[in-house]
């Protein structure tokens, strides 16, 4: 619980930002909660100024400098009376985890940087998933692309595959590799290591859960597409992300890209983003804000929705008005309502595909056998927060298995 009592619209927030289209919803998401947003943030995430739900945006020095930050949230706490803090992408989440107990005001819960680490490394989250009895996909991590298309020539792996960095998010050098006329994509990856994944034919979904120390107190299934966006049921997939949470005894807002498999019908977890995620402002719009729980504290029942679909064409809704629904309706006046903030995002005018925590700054790992670990990884105590790790251990082309 961080809020309790009082009025909750009166509640000025300072949100950390590095990228815009992702913080841009967690801010518009924390506005809807009665929570009077400043912006604290540079590169893409100065685009921010532009909407009309940031209070003010104060543009920040850090470089890479923990301590930088902190005066500057200091001093801007002081300032303007800061209630909360708000992290909003995953730079930023890193950064509260990593001040923890040395910020001047709560923070919106955030996971420790050990189970952050392992989370948001897309290799070491499989690896954890497969060492622990959590549903995921083979895989395999390379040194470089010259590495992976040598296994896959030899045939050390083979397609179906995904590729993908280990540290990236929205969908950014995300390959599908699933016929022979597909492994030029290869070609296009431009960062290492690399990531190969087994693919698994079926339905992308994906699952967000508000936790507190493991326990979920919130949970929404997801698909979307060009066409809609729906919120579901599946009792398989929110069991499989769940045993996770527990294990790694998570905090905060988790969200989980799966696959359910045409083969089996079961979900397996394929990537964890360890912050808010870009869909939270369509959750809102549906019914649920994952900011305003985190505001209101612990509830009596677990919060979840498991109906609701929002047409994403603002074309078709104005075009065929007797077609659209309460919830499209809702969309178009989300969107329409900060016409600067839509237009500049529409116009990619602000380039925030970089944003990512660099693979340097994340914790080490020691090495054990892949594609599971031998043993359990290693529980590490953060206070009285246990914090899971997993192993980092590139291969080259004739190593895999």
């Amino acid at each position: 619980m961080i809020w309790a009592g009082g009025d909750r619209a009166a509640v000025n927030g300072l949100m950390i930002a590095f990228a815009l289209t992702l913080p841009y919803h967690v801010m518009r998401t924390a506005a809807a909660a009665g929570m009077r947003v400043h912006v604290l943030g540079n590169g893409a995430s100065r685009g921010l100024r532009m909407s009309r739900h940031c209070r003010a945006y104060h543009r920040s020095r850090y470089a890479g400098d923990a301590e930088t930050l902190l005066a500057e949230i200091c001093e801007l706490v002081r300032r303007h009376k800061i209630g909360i803090l708000l992290p909003s992408d995953d730079v930023s989440t890193r950064l509260l985890a990593t001040l923890g107990d040395r910020l001047p005001v709560p923070s919106f819960p955030v996971p420790a940087v050990a189970t952050f680490d392992l989370l948001n490394d897309k290799w070491n989250f499989t690896q954890f998933c497969l060492g622990h009895g959590v549903r995921a996909p083979e895989a395999w991590l390379f040194d470089d692309a010259a590495s992976l298309r040598d296994a896959v020539h030899s045939g050390a792996i083979t397609l179906p595959l995904t590729i993908k960095p280990t540290n990236r998010s929205g969908g950014f050098g995300v390959f599908h590799i699933r016929r022979p006329d597909e492994i030029a994509l290869i070609d296009r990856v431009d960062y290492t290591p690399v990531l190969a994944q087994r693919h698994i034919a079926g339905e992308s979904v994906s699952i967000t859960l508000f936790c507190d120390e493991g326990n979920v107190r919130a949970h929404v299934a997801q698909e979307r597409d060009d066409i809609r966006f729906r919120v579901f049921a599946n009792p398989d997939l929110l069991a499989n992300a769940s045993r996770l949470a527990a294990l790694t005894c998570y905090s905060g807002s988790v969200n989980f890209d799966a696959v359910l498999s045409d083969e089996d019908g079961l979900a397996y977890l394929v990537e964890c983003n360890p912050r808010f995620w870009y869909s939270v402002y369509l959750v809102m719009l549906i019914g649920l804000n994952f900011v305003e729980l985190a505001l209101a504290g612990p509830g009596a029942e677990t919060a979840t929705l498991d109906q609701g679909e929002i047409r994403l064409s603002l074309r078709e809704i104005l075009v065929q008005p007797w077609r659209a629904t309460r919830l499209d309706w809702k969309y178009l006046a989300y969107n329409l309502s900060d016409p600067v903030a839509y237009l500049a995002q529409r116009a990619n005018s602000y380039d925030d595909s970089e944003v990512a925590v660099p693979i340097g700054e994340m914790s080490q790992y020691q090495p054990v056998e892949r594609p599971v670990p031998a043993a359990p990884a290693v529980m590490q105590k953060r206070g009285d927060t246990p914090c899971f790790t997993a192993a980092r251990q590139p291969v080259s082309a004739g190593k895999a298995p």
